[in-house]
């Protein structure tokens, strides 16, 4: 049996509870941060986020493998090892220092390709149901495999150039690869650049892998939004890295390494399927969200049929959704 002291703490955090609800869905500022949480929850994106961190996480090797036997075959001993600490530096505590005297093998080109292409397609389509999962497309209205996979394959290539020269943009400016200390002016620019880059490539994504007609204007928003804040977890990364964290590979070995490149990755999907829910909030005015007896809003009401109308799963099927008490019926 509660006692009283008990049923007042309750009944203030209910009432600081229903002012917050109440003051949220009048101004869209809160209201629409908090759609876009609330979204990302039911629409459990954050198990998108670990599937889309884990192939990516196992695509790196591929590609170094690919970049190392191509070091192999057209650049001089003298030259193999800085250049490869210099791309190595791109990912968080990536070590190779135990890689010595490359040379270029023609089996070792075809598997790193293979396996790139196997692992970066699994990358792209993750990400490819994690948008569709995000604006709802029924499932009878998706990409058979085969389109998804050609469609991955397209993307993967431009997304995945344009990520490469984001990458050299920002490591080169802030001098982590380098050691170039370049002028105001110059940094400035090269900043620039680099977050128009990233703000480019989530345009590319959020309209290419989404089986569903878009303008650019709907998907602006999360491409600004995941654009600027991917490009300050770079910064934010490499000058952990360099400050903070270069002596934790030679500490703690590969376990830091692993460590710190999953959970750069699992940042990384976060900020992009954040990015997406922003779009999908927006474009289908999906705010604000009841955060007391929900649902409590029209918003409400409409994202729970857009889940429903979601599992479709034959071109014959219909689903209808019915609530027993609407807003205007309280």
């Amino acid at each position: 049996m509660r006692r009283p002291d008990e049923d007042s703490v309750a009944d203030g955090a209910r009432n600081k509870l229903d002012r917050l609800d109440s003051y949220q869905q009048r101004h869209p500022a809160l209201g629409v941060p908090i759609a876009v949480v609330r979204k990302f929850v039911e629409d459990e994106s954050i198990n998108f986020t670990a599937v889309i961190a884990f192939w990516a996480f196992f695509s790196v090797f591929p590609l170094l493998l690919i970049f190392v036997t191509l070091l192999g075959y057209f650049l001089p001993s003298r030259l193999q090892a800085d250049v490869l600490r210099s791309v190595a530096s791109f990912v968080p505590l990536l070590n190779t220092d135990s890689i010595k005297h490359l040379s270029g093998q023609w089996w070792t080109l075809v598997v790193g390709i293979v396996s790139a292409l196997w692992s970066g397609s699994f990358v792209v389509l993750a990400t490819q149901s994690a948008f569709n999962s995000v604006w709802a497309i029924p499932y009878t209205q998706r990409p058979s495999i085969s389109t998804q996979i050609g469609r991955s394959l397209g993307a993967l290539v431009t997304i995945g150039l344009g990520l490469v020269l984001s990458t050299l943009i920002s490591s080169y400016v802030i001098g982590a690869a380098t050691g170039t200390n370049l002028g105001l002016v110059a940094r400035l620019a090269g900043y620039l650049i680099a977050v128009a880059l990233d703000v480019g490539l989530f345009l590319v994504a959020f309209r290419l892998l989404t089986n569903r007609e878009i303008a650019t204007r709907d998907v602006l928003p999360g491409a600004l939004l995941s654009g600027l804040v991917f490009w300050l977890l770079q910064q934010l990364s490499s000058l952990i890295i360099i400050r903070y964290l270069h002596t934790a590979a030679s500490i703690y070995g590969n376990f830091a390494t692993v460590i710190t490149m999953l959970w750069w990755f699992y940042l990384q999907s976060i900020v992009t399927l954040l990015g997406a829910q922003l779009n999908v909030v927006l474009t289908e005015r999906l705010y604000p969200r009841g955060l007391v007896d929900a649902p409590a809003t029209e918003a409400d009401y409409r994202a729970y049929d857009a889940y429903a109308k979601e599992r479709t799963y034959h071109r014959d099927q219909q689903v209808h959704t019915e609530f027993l008490q609407r807003p205007d019926d309280r």
